[in-house]
């Protein structure tokens, strides 16, 4: 079968078509000695290698205002959906679930945030963590004879209690919500170190068809369909599991199984060897995330200004953390972030992965996530092509179709194709401006530079057209 154009994108009302563009967040008060939720935690703040300007940030439990706060920080920067950090279900004794969170990342920190994102145009994605006492590649895809009985029981707590809590309808329309391969809707989870210890280590299949009996044994308890986006490890690398997923082996049986959303990955380059230099470490994960985004599955591209958690986990490895590493991961968005884009973390302060303003760095991290938007892209160059069709022809395959009259292509990036279209509407005075301008620049040899929004991963709609001598 097909896959649907819309296979990735978001399914909600008011968000239907969108590409996500997420965070990592990790609810809750700063681990900072006070006791809000049911569980005592001792002042970790001296773990933090970043540190917030605005105190808002680290006093999430405090007031209303500081989660509003908080949201509209992340709205300002483009974020349409929150990956909540999950840390296990509710009954979990003190001693295991969130104890191991940069934040007091309690389950009711997560009613906070549902709460909070109520009437803000804004999404949230349970982020399942593994966490001391328990990983997902321990159980993946079974264990005693269950269907990776941990994960199920985790999925079917949040589901009752933000899909189906009658004191709470509102919750439920805020989780998010993806266009699976055959475009059908699913409510969306993302899985953290998506390997295997009970697969062989060539069993893609089995591994690929997991998925889709995880999502069924979760649909028999609740009749609610969910789907997956993954944090595929590398293999050859320091990451646990024996069978990790690659591109080319495993691509193709994932691209084939319903509960497929996509590839959502968490600093991959961090499996490889601590000395390896940040001019390494960039080659590598350009290579590794071209090749998932070229299987056909919707790819998440994931950035991180750097890592630093030497003070948490003494020996681990510190890279990046400067403008050469934003400028190296802002060129892998243009390239591979047609499907979306994950910044980790929003606000990871024990690693040095943070978005918001910070002591440290001021608003460098912030400011680079309010440009990094994966849609609106430029291409500068020579007109090679200058087509004018009738109205409703289109340009391009199904999944990468652009609805316009007017095609061009610029000699820079000749496999491309850009337009707009030419209608009696409130645009069609600029967009005749627009085709003049090109039509001269193609009958005089010119240079111009577009601005356009990415439809697929070859064409795109222009918004605008700028003459340059």
């Amino acid at each position: 079968m097909n896959q649907n154009p819309a296979w990735g994108r978001l399914a909600n009302q008011n968000f239907a078509n969108q590409r996500i563009k997420t965070t990592l967040f990790f609810s809750g008060q700063a681990s900072d000695g006070s006791i809000r939720y049911e569980c005592t935690r001792r002042n970790e703040l001296n773990l933090y290698t970043v540190h917030p300007i605005d105190g808002r940030h680290l006093n999430w439990s405090t007031s209303l205002g500081n989660r509003a706060f908080a949201l509209d920080e992340m709205l300002n920067t483009g974020i349409n959906v929150v990956s909540m950090s999950s840390w296990g279900e509710a009954f979990l004794p003190c001693t295991s679930g969130w104890r191991w969170a940069p934040m007091q990342t309690s389950p009711l920190s997560h009613d906070e945030l549902f709460s909070a994102a109520v009437g803000k145009p804004i999404l949230i994605t349970p982020f399942i963590e593994s966490r001391g006492d328990w990983t997902f590649y321990n159980e993946f895809p079974t264990f005693n004879g269950q269907i990776a009985p941990g994960t199920v029981s985790q999925i079917n707590e949040l589901i009752n209690r933000y899909l189906k809590n009658p004191s709470h309808p509102e919750w439920a329309d805020k989780w998010t919500r993806v266009y699976d391969r055959n475009g059908e809707e699913r409510y969306a989870i993302v899985i953290i170190q998506a390997s295997s210890n009970r697969l062989a280590v060539n069993d893609h299949d089995g591994y690929a068809a997991g998925f889709d009996n995880l999502a069924e044994q979760v649909f028999n308890a609740t009749r609610v369909k969910v789907g997956f986006f993954l944090d595929a490890l590398p293999p050859g690398s320091s990451a646990p599991g024996l069978f990790k997923p690659t591109p080319e082996e495993t691509g193709s049986h994932l691209r084939n199984r319903a509960s497929i959303l996509g590839i959502q990955c968490f600093i991959p380059e961090n499996w490889l060897p601590r000395e390896t230099n940040d001019v390494l470490r960039v080659s590598w994960k350009r290579d590794f995330s071209r090749r998932w985004s070229e299987t056909g599955i919707p790819f998440i591209m994931d950035v991180a200004p750097g890592y630093d958690g030497h003070i948490v986990f003494p020996g681990s490895a510190q890279f990046g953390l400067d403008q050469q590493w934003i400028n190296s991961l802002t060129s892998m968005v243009n390239d591979f972030g047609e499907d979306g884009l994950v910044y980790n973390s929003w606000n990871g302060y024990t690693e040095g992965m943070a978005a918001v303003p910070t002591q440290e760095f001021g608003y460098l991290y912030y400011q680079w996530l309010q440009s990094l938007n994966p849609d609106l892209l430029t291409a500068e160059g020579k007109v090679t092509l200058l087509r004018v069709h009738d109205e409703g022809t289109g340009y391009g395959p199904p999944r990468d179709f652009i609805d316009v009259e007017v095609v061009i292509s610029v000699d820079s990036q000749p496999s491309k194709a850009f337009g707009f279209q030419l209608r009696d509407d409130a645009s069609e005075g600029a967009h005749r401006g627009m085709l003049q301008l090109l039509h001269r620049a193609f009958n005089y040899d010119g240079r111009v530079r577009i601005d356009y929004l990415r439809n697929g991963s070859h064409n795109g709609r222009i918004i605008r057209v700028m003459d340059v001598r």
